[in-house]
């Protein structure tokens, strides 16, 4: 296999993975969705979320939610040029229940880094190298498992990677 690409099968489908050549960006992982499976409510906090635990706490009192919705699979470019990969998604449908949640958030110092709130749980990062046809066909099989499915939410929060520090590079 060709560097960063590893072989795995999903109900019967082979999936060419990528995993990060920058190591920094651990996020890039390869088969996520089983691993660290869930919806960012807001992105682009200031300051690590675990500095911000109480606030974020604060924040989000009394909120909660028991269902998503898959709306579709999609996928987003990668944003780096030296990481060739899809990141496809489940898009999940816009409640006002999520919504709220994201509002709530975005009372925390934050820069929104993209256009509008695109509620999505990453399934799995992908070799670009396989091509347009090879991510489409992916993105045609997730569909048709996952598209218009519920999920139960948890309702602990996930506050992200751990702040780097000298204990935690």
């Amino acid at each position: 296999p060709l560097d960063n690409m590893y072989s795995i099968e999903v109900d019967g489908a082979g999936i060419a993975l990528y995993y990060a050549k920058n190591k920094e960006r651990k996020w890039i992982d390869g088969w996520v969705v089983g691993k660290v499976a869930h919806i960012t409510l807001l992105y682009g906090l200031l300051e690590n979320a675990h500095n911000l635990e109480k606030e974020v706490s604060d924040v989000l009192e009394g909120w909660d939610m028991d269902t998503v919705e898959i709306d579709h699979i999609g996928y987003f470019d990668s944003p780096y040029e030296d990481e060739p990969y899809y990141c496809l998604v489940a898009h999940i449908k816009v409640t006002d229940q999520l919504m709220e949640g994201h509002q709530r958030l975005e009372f925390l110092p934050h820069i929104n880094t993209f256009t509008g709130y695109k509620p999505h749980m990453t399934i799995c990062y992908l070799n670009k190298n396989q091509g347009e046809e090879y991510r489409d066909n992916m993105i045609k099989h997730f569909n048709t498992i996952w598209a218009g499915k519920k999920l139960k939410v948890k309702s602990e929060i996930n506050l992200g990677y751990l702040p780097k520090d000298k204990n935690n590079a």
